[in-house]
């Protein structure tokens, strides 16, 4: 018995010092219940009041602290992982053009402040292209594509949406809502605009994927390993070519 008055004298004093219930529990090992029919008759002061929250926001910051930490290391191994694999994939894909087209294209139109991988444009075969290079070098399906068409008000009754679906082989009722924007114009001032499609991909892997592509890309020309910056190819014609000697190599 004198040692659960003991329990109890600590339990009020540390309760009046502004700790919570869970943290006088790391202290006083008793049940939840009899700390609280201990504390009943315990009203708290605002000065213990004060004391309490700012413990409580205290253990609040420090949490999210620590749950930052452990997210952003997470984060960091999970790029690891995508660079590495990123790495091994560029050194196979790197000598086909197409690899490079693609690269290109996305670094000039593709997404870049977001985390997700993204193309939009008005040319429809620049669209299929970019599909048909996601689907051979990020290895995903046509219907793992999002779809959204954007364009302008005055064109909502024109059904854009049938034009692109019919251009990239995906049904209408897989695109998103589209997008109207504010214009202007009452008439189109370019006969075949058909509005602007995007097509994304939800992954993050695949965003970091171009990013790292990107990059690798500039070294392997900056480097010096790419063909064109080290020879300059022989002309497979015997035609003469400007600035070049008979034979067609160049001096």
């Amino acid at each position: 018995m004198h040692k659960l008055v003991q329990e109890k004298n600590i339990a009020t004093d540390l309760r009046k010092k502004g700790y919570s219930y869970n943290d006088i529990l790391k202290t006083v090992l008793v049940s939840k219940s009899t700390l609280s029919n201990w504390l009943k008759d315990f009203p708290l002061t605002s000065d213990e009041k004060r004391l309490l929250k700012d413990r409580v926001d205290k253990n609040i910051s420090l949490g999210r602290i620590r749950s930052g930490a452990v997210l952003r290391s997470h984060r960091i191994e999970r790029d690891k992982v995508i660079f590495y694999e990123s790495k091994k994939e560029f050194n196979s894909f790197v000598q086909d053009p197409f690899f490079q087209v693609g690269l290109a294209l996305y670094w000039a139109e593709g997404s870049k402040r977001s985390n997700y991988w993204g193309f939009a444009n008005s040319d429809s075969s620049m669209i299929r292209l970019m599909i048909k290079w996601t689907e051979k070098f990020l290895m995903v399906d046509r219907d793992q594509l999002g779809v959204r068409l954007y364009t302008h008000k005055p064109f909502a009754g024109e059904n854009f949406e049938l034009y692109w679906s019919q251009q990239i082989g995906i049904p209408v009722e897989k695109f998103k809502k589209t997008v109207y924007k504010s214009t202007g114009l009452l008439v189109k001032k370019r006969p075949n605009y058909n509005g602007c499609l995007r097509i994304h991909l939800g992954k993050v892997s695949y965003f970091k994927k171009m990013v790292f592509w990107q990059k690798m890309l500039v070294g392997y020309y900056e480097t010096g390993r790419a063909p064109v910056a080290q020879r300059i190819e022989r002309f497979a014609s015997d035609e003469e070519v400007p600035g070049s000697s008979p034979g067609g190599r160049i001096m």
